[in-house]
């Protein structure tokens, strides 16, 4: 059953629960997981590789539309089946999520000197040795090896980790970059439920708190109305609250996270959504569902005074649609004009669906 969501007037507390019974296994999708390359080792799971965009996100502490900057086409070779997308069974669904996806930025010189300059001025921390025990839990006994929507999806978890080492540093990069590691949005499963022992012997407490909430919270997020009853509250509301009691996408268990470490994660899922923005033309592409929670959730942070990491955003960033700024196809012409309503509709049945 989809995913109930209350409020508690006698606690001040939220609460999700994926079922009436609390034991009710978590719904799982029909379709098989797409196909997956081989398994990469360690040292390849370990390797950094920022796209031009990412790296700019990095250097700056915020999203850019980057519409003049780079020429955008299609890819003729893109496959949302070698991506996490790839469990989409709705054709529509599947239809706008690959004209979403299908693109291929190449940068103009200036611009690309420029984000190589400003990334390579700054200094970002490494919270995890090439090495370590958490890469090799990863490589072998993991599965991280699918596309993601911009590259592969370790580049993902690379990106969220680094922006968060150095724009969230009071709070763990670790939390992002094994945020997917419990139940990707898609419903893809990296690793299985017999193994959260061993993840948890390698994090700390707090760590494995967030990253357990992560999933169930994204679904929250999108699926129900636990983002429009918290930017509904008063800050006296705000204030009371008392946190988020959820149910663990993976396998159903019970996950409480305190008020403090609710607005954190907040903060955690803001940076994330960084990565999911439109590159170009945010004046007809930030109808996506994506920069409509990313636009909420920032706004949401600064007026309870809960904007913990550096993530700057303002509204007359957006570009016009330029030449070149988009592919030039009728799918993504239809999808860049869909009504936000749309979107949203499309992204909540799916989310409902996977949990």
């Amino acid at each position: 059953r989809p995913p109930v969501l209350r409020l508690l007037p006698a606690t001040s507390r939220y609460q999700m629960c994926q079922s009436e019974a609390p034991d009710a296994a978590p719904v799982k999708p029909d379709a098989a997981p797409p196909a997956s390359k081989p398994k990469p080792q360690a040292e390849e799971l370990a390797a950094i590789r920022h796209s031009p965009q990412r790296k700019r996100a990095i250097a700056l502490g915020r999203p850019s539309d980057a519409a003049g900057e780079c020429d955008v086409v299609a890819d003729p070779r893109f496959d949302i089946d070698k991506t996490i997308f790839g469990t989409l069974t709705s054709p529509v669904k599947r239809w706008v999520q690959s004209a979403k996806l299908n693109h291929v930025e190449t940068w103009h010189a200036e611009p690309l000197a420029s984000i190589e300059s400003a990334f390579a001025a700054v200094s970002v921390p490494r919270s995890v040795s090439d090495d370590a025990p958490l890469f090799r839990f990863m490589a072998e006994e993991c599965d991280f090896s699918l596309e993601h929507a911009d590259g592969s999806f370790m580049d993902h978890l690379h990106f969220c980790a680094d922006y968060s080492a150095l724009h969230f540093s009071d709070h763990s990069p670790r939390v992002l970059l094994l945020h997917s590691i419990l139940g990707v949005g898609t419903n893809c499963f990296p690793m299985g439920a017999e193994k959260l022992p061993v993840l948890r012997s390698l994090l700390d407490e707090e760590e494995f708190a967030q990253i357990s909430a992560f999933p169930s919270v994204l679904r929250l997020m999108v699926g129900t109305d636990f983002l429009s009853r918290l930017e509904a509250a008063s800050e006296e509301e705000l204030g009371a609250l008392r946190g988020l009691s959820c149910r663990r996408v993976l396998d159903n268990a019970e996950v409480h996270l305190s008020s403090e470490q609710l607005w954190a994660h907040l903060n955690y899922q803001l940076i994330h959504l960084i990565d999911f923005l439109p590159a170009t033309a945010w004046q007809v592409t930030f109808n996506d569902y994506f920069a409509v929670f990313f636009v909420r959730l920032h706004a949401l942070l600064q007026r309870a005074g809960k904007l913990l990491a550096g993530v700057a955003y303002q509204p007359e960033w957006a570009k016009p649609l330029l030449p070149n700024s988009r592919p030039s196809s009728w799918a993504h012409w239809v999808v860049d004009r869909l009504p936000v309503r749309i979107n949203l509709s499309l992204a909540g049945r799916h989310f409902l669906d996977t949990s």
